[in-house]
């Protein structure tokens, strides 16, 4: 069911976000790799291009929903950003993890 309060909607959106991040996350994991930094360095670092995103859009209220990056971080395996190439959550792991063999 369709939300109206704004302040639901963002803190769905960020649920949404920090799942889609702790499944990649855990998939990784499964695959022989960990973390160098903090889990919350990588939650903190796609939540806030999921913010740059929303403030980028130009609509007001500048909420996270309005935020174009969220297509590609919620669409499942994460397709690459038409705009920009990029991959949030894979762009972010690949930085921040390496092989445990």
């Amino acid at each position: 069911m369709p939300c109206d309060d704004p302040d639901q909607v963002e803190i769905q959106v960020i649920q949404d976000v920090l799942d889609a991040i702790e499944a990649r996350l855990r998939d990784r994991e499964r695959h022989g790799w960990r973390l160098i930094v903090p889990r919350s360095r990588v939650y903190a670092t796609v939540l806030h291009a999921v913010i740059v995103s929303a403030r980028e859009s130009r609509r007001l209220p500048a909420t996270l929903d309005h935020a174009a990056i969220l297509d590609t971080i919620l669409d499942g395996a994460e397709a690459t950003d038409p705009d920009t190439g990029l991959r949030p959550i894979e762009d972010v792991l690949d930085h921040h993890t390496v092989p445990m063999n």
